[in-house]
């Protein structure tokens, strides 16, 4: 079984990340805003304000657009070459969290956690949504690599794991904001603090490594301050999602553990079992726990001297699993794909934990059968919801409904080979819901959802029914991929103004002012604004095409 791990890797990313990348085009949640704004930095030449619509957008770094940027230099007019870069970056976050679990705990726990992260469902997520937020996980997590090799490794070529692990945080800093490079830092700190180790800070030359992160990060910052003041001080902090609406507060610690258990599905069963399994006494002082191993009681081989070493690797991980969950509580509304960041921490611990099954099932007995009878629950909850969201969805409703068929029967079956004492089979089948399912999910069901994703098919059908430079009213702020895909002059018809005089005065303008050649006027709405279009048109209304995110309409004005 073990021979077969780094094999089921390479297949787990091979489907699971690059399969179905180019079935449906860009996603308005995220992927399509962001692809619009690289799109305009290499139109303009733009070196230091990402913008959308020609106006400053303070959402996050500019180093945060660079996959987009690139992938629209590979393919102008699609999403692809961003996909297949994001999953390339994927691809490297696995190896990382692999080869981090091999340096801590053995070459099969890393193979362990590099399985356990490749089958999580926030990877092909990010894959198909986030490129920033992948970027940024994957500096972060080299970061924590290197600052968790100078703190638990051998002296030897201990300063260059920190200025790689401080280059690494920077580089987050640039790419992803304060949050994605604070929160590395604050798990190492939660480490130190809860053990009593304060002194471990010596060890990781914490002044000459912020000297590495400021002197890296503050030129752009400090630029963008000069510039815009207030107005993009004033979202720093919530890079990279800070053009999201406000959310209530108290609302962050619900989302976050909703997110990690999402994210990390079908393993975030098994997170609470192996944290545990790694929890020993935090407090407890252990003489000679940060020097190197050399210099320990005990030679490396010893027993003993392992599994202190790994305990103590285990509990820093377990501390970068909160930090990485702390920036949930502060983000606005952020899309799954957050939940990314504290993905690699449950591999490692998973992957601890998978290691100990193969050597010895009955010393994990209990975490393994909980583990099972949970991935149960949540699989057999999450096939309930798909039925009856598929209910709602008209012609996506069977490959909806196929998908709850194929969740179900997945997380059922680590439960019925874990009744048949086939604890080690059971593991290895929790792998399967997003192995599996990914590809059916890229492969059949979101080309019969797309029109929910994304407004390709109004872009198509007004570049069909309208003459070539006729203008596009649309009410309220124009969807992203709109903008990607319908290259014409967008007129925004302001919320604000639509408030007034029941809303119709400021379209019914907008109406007369921007007929096309044709004499028509096309609008674009949202299907509940349709009532308000009706009043301001005072003309003949015929509908185009009817989406379910978005319809175009022509308008007959008087």
């Amino acid at each position: 079984m073990t021979r077969l791990v780094p094999l089921a890797i390479a297949v787990l990313c091979l489907v699971g990340l690059f399969l179905g990348l180019d079935r449906i085009g860009f996603v308005d949640q995220g992927e399509a805003r962001d692809a619009e704004v690289a799109r305009e930095l290499l139109e303009r030449k733009e070196l230091l304000t990402p913008a959308l619509g020609g106006e400053a957008l303070f959402d996050k770094p500019l180093l945060g657009y660079g996959v987009d940027a690139a992938g629209a230099f590979l393919t102008p007019d699609s999403p692809l070459g961003g996909r297949l870069l994001r999953g390339a970056l994927a691809v490297a976050l696995v190896l990382l969290t692999g080869s981090i679990g091999a340096r801590h705990f053995g070459p099969r726990a890393g193979a362990c956690a590099a399985a356990v992260l490749a089958s999580s469902l926030a990877l092909p997520l990010a894959v198909r949504t986030d490129g920033t937020q992948l970027l940024a996980t994957l500096l972060a997590w080299a970061g924590v690599g290197g600052l968790a090799d100078a703190l638990f490794g051998r002296s030897a070529g201990r300063e260059s794991r920190l200025v790689v692990g401080y280059g690494a945080v920077a580089t987050a800093f640039l790419c992803g904001g304060p949050l994605p490079a604070l929160w590395p830092l604050g798990g190492i700190a939660l480490y130190l603090g809860l053990t009593r180790r304060p002194r471990g800070w010596r060890a990781l030359g914490l002044g000459a490594g912020l000297s590495i992160v400021l002197g890296l990060a503050l030129p752009w910052y400090g630029a963008m301050v000069e510039r815009y003041g207030l107005a993009f001080t004033a979202h720093v902090f919530f890079f990279p999602y800070a053009a999201a609406a406000r959310d209530s507060w108290w609302a962050g610690p619900a989302r976050a553990m909703a997110f990690l258990v999402v994210g990390c599905f079908p393993w975030s069963a098994l997170v609470p079992g192996a944290a545990l399994h790694a929890a020993t006494l935090w407090r407890m002082p252990r003489r000679g726990i940060l020097a190197p191993p050399a210099t320990r009681t005990g030679s490396a081989a010893d027993p003993v001297s392992r599994e202190l070493r790994e305990e103590s690797a285990a509990h820093c991980f377990i501390a970068c699993l909160a930090a990485s969950l702390a920036p949930l509580l502060l983000y606005p509304v952020p899309p799954f794909a957050a939940a990314l960041s504290a993905a690699p921490a449950a591999a490692l611990l998973c992957g601890r934990l998978l290691d100990h099954l193969i050597e010895d099932p009955r010393r994990v007995f209990r975490p393994v059968v909980s583990a099972e009878r949970m991935m149960a629950l949540l699989g057999a909850t999450g096939a309930l919801l798909l039925a009856l969201v598929a209910s709602r969805l008209g012609r996506a409703a069977p490959s909806l409904a196929h998908l709850a068929a194929v969740l179900l029967v997945l997380s059922l079956a680590p439960l019925l080979a874990g009744f048949l004492g086939r604890h080690r089979l059971a593991a290895a089948l929790m792998a399967l819901p997003v192995g599996l399912g990914t590809p059916f999910v890229s492969l059949a069901v979101l080309p019969q959802v797309e029109d929910f994703l994304n407004a390709r098919s109004v872009a198509h059908a007004m570049d069909a029914a309208a003459p070539r430079r006729a203008a596009l009213v649309v009410i309220g702020p124009p969807p992203p991929s709109l903008r990607l895909y319908a290259p014409r002059n967008l007129v925004p018809v302001d919320a604000a103004a639509r408030a007034r005089d029941d809303g119709t005065l400021a379209l019914r303008t907008a109406i007369r002012q921007f007929r096309a050649s044709d004499h028509l006027t096309y609008v674009a709405f949202r299907p509940q604004s349709e009532p308000l279009l009706v009043r301001a048109a005072r003309g003949p209304l015929e509908i185009v095409l009817r989406a379910p995110s978005l319809v175009l309409a022509r308008v007959h004005p008087e």
